[in-house]
């Protein structure tokens, strides 16, 4: 009996040791598995600061203009059509002036006009195209709210060799034309040929005439600016007592005009009455004479 309750209390003993040691490596287990949930933390800390820094967020002003990726054989013309507000007109448009000068371009129109409820400034502006881009950001900085901004760049490449190729051939027909013109000998050779050269001269010059516009194009861009200012609706000025009285006397000679012009066309009416009253009164006249 006394062995069987030996044997009992060395089977309680184990289980609980067994327990014990289950217990401390389940412990261990939490904590190992907390302590790599921290470093997993810390990590996902470590990346999203990472990740913060590549993505930090760009200021508007420091949004320019993209420059499109030009080769040397291609043929572009860029324009920009820009409208925004000003704090100040005036100063706005020395700053400007200044920054055109700056980029050596010029100002090939400028407007300036007072509506209802702003001052407004029109100016066309023509830049080299390797500063259009620099240019338009540097006016850009200018606005204190922008209305629209249109940027574009066309493709003018095709159009200019084709020019191009058609002037050598018409300058080649010229030359033929010149050639056949010495060796002419009557009047109506003569006339013949110098025709075919006005014709041809003709448009060798319509062609020239629009090459050269397109390499102004080409080489200088264009920013179509439109900027204004918030003022007060502005109240019409009242006349002064000389101005009333002038518009006075200027209304009532209209007026003796009208009278008369008015008198002109009711004549057969006015013949009609006037001869009523006449015979009228001489009706009444010669009754009262035979009463009498």
């Amino acid at each position: 009996m006394k062995q069987l309750n030996l044997l009992m209390i060395v089977i309680c003993l184990l289980l609980t040791a067994c327990g014990s040691q289950q217990n401390k490596s389940q412990a261990g287990e939490t904590s190992i598995t907390e302590t790599k949930a921290a470093r997993e933390e810390g990590g996902g800390e470590d990346n999203t600061k990472q990740n913060a820094k590549k993505l930090q967020v760009i200021p508007v002003q420091n949004i320019k203009t993209p420059k499109p990726l030009v080769k040397k054989s291609q043929k572009i013309i860029k324009t920009a059509d820009v409208r925004f507000q000003v704090k100040n007109l005036s100063k706005s448009i020395a700053k400007i002036q200044a920054m055109i000068r700056k980029y050596s371009g010029y100002v090939s129109s400028a407007k300036q006009e007072r509506q209802y409820s702003q001052i407004q400034s029109n100016i066309t502006i023509r830049v080299e195209s390797d500063k259009f881009e620099d240019l338009l950001d540097d006016i850009l900085k200018e606005g204190i709210y922008l209305d629209h901004k249109n940027v574009k760049a066309r493709d003018v490449t095709e159009e200019f060799v084709d020019i191009q190729t058609r002037l050598k051939t018409k300058r080649a027909v010229e030359k033929r034309y010149l050639e056949i013109l010495e060796k002419a000998k009557t009047i109506e050779e003569i006339l013949k040929v110098e025709n075919q050269l006005r014709v041809i001269r003709e448009e060798i010059e319509a062609k020239e005439g629009r090459l050269k516009f397109l390499v102004d194009q080409i080489n200088y861009s264009t920013i179509r600016l439109v900027i204004y200012q918030k003022t007060e609706a502005a109240e019409a000025p009242s006349p002064g007592f000389l101005s009333k009285m002038g518009k006075g006397f200027k209304a009532g000679w209209q007026g003796i005009l009208s009278f008369i012009i008015n008198l002109t066309y009711a004549w057969p009416s006015l013949l009609v009455i006037g001869g009523g009253i006449f015979f009228g009164i001489r009706y009444w006249r010669r009754k009262i004479a035979r009463k009498a």
